[in-house]
């Protein structure tokens, strides 16, 4: 069982591990975020529903193209540091930069699916691109990064219901970027999942509700 919980909120009292998001305080265990709070298994843990993505290395991201020089271009990825690309993995090749203009490729404004591969001294973060890379939609969404992992690793498909509902074509990056592709009405079905994903204040109960709106 979880329960909402902000900074400075008390999670539990006794003699457990800390797993993430909390600290410590003789015997007391305090939230340091807005989020879920959960006790199982002897372990404490806050599970942030605010706040920018962190990257973690091997997780699927959707980005969009800030920037574009020769040997690399620059990605949102919805976090406090940028994602870069090298020009090479566009090209699939090493290239001679002063022959190339990586522009040809992509430009500021397109959308990506990559992975993240290294996080550079927590500066930058390179990642790599996904086989089918380009990402195209009609309307482009955020929801918190906690939420997007947790329908992502839903062990009942609610992405695939979500786009079954709503009859849009549906890209999810862990970093909390939906990018969707569909008519007018498609598009309002899936601004109506939004909402009521966002409206959601804490990840337990998050799939019954989504049950209510997709029935």
């Amino acid at each position: 069982m979880s329960k909402s919980v902000v900074p400075g909120d008390l999670v539990a009292k006794g003699n457990y591990r800390i797993y993430s998001n909390v600290i410590k305080n003789d015997d007391k265990f305090y939230s340091i975020f807005v989020g879920s709070a959960e006790v199982a298994g002897g372990k404490v843990r806050v599970t942030r529903l605010s706040g920018p993505y962190i990257p973690k290395i091997g997780d699927q991201v959707i980005g969009m193209i800030t920037d574009v020089q020769p040997l690399a271009a620059t990605v949102d990825i919805n976090s406090y540091i940028n994602g870069f690309i090298m020009a090479n993995a566009f090209y699939k090749k090493r290239i001679d930069p002063s022959k190339r203009d990586l522009s040809e490729k992509v430009r500021i404004g397109d959308l990506l699916s990559a992975r993240v591969n290294r996080i550079e001294r927590g500066r930058d973060v390179s990642l790599t691109l996904e086989q089918k890379w380009r990402v195209d939609g009609d309307a482009i969404f955020y929801i918190s990064p906690a939420k997007a992992a947790y329908l992502l690793k839903s062990k009942s498909n609610i992405i695939n219901k979500i786009k079954a509902y709503t009859g849009a074509g549906i890209v999810m990056g862990i970093n909390g970027l939906i990018v969707a592709k569909g008519e007018k009405d498609s598009i309002d079905k899936i601004t109506a999942v939004i909402k009521a994903i966002e409206s959601q204040v804490e990840l337990y109960g998050l799939e019954d509700v989504l049950k209510g709106v997709l029935s």
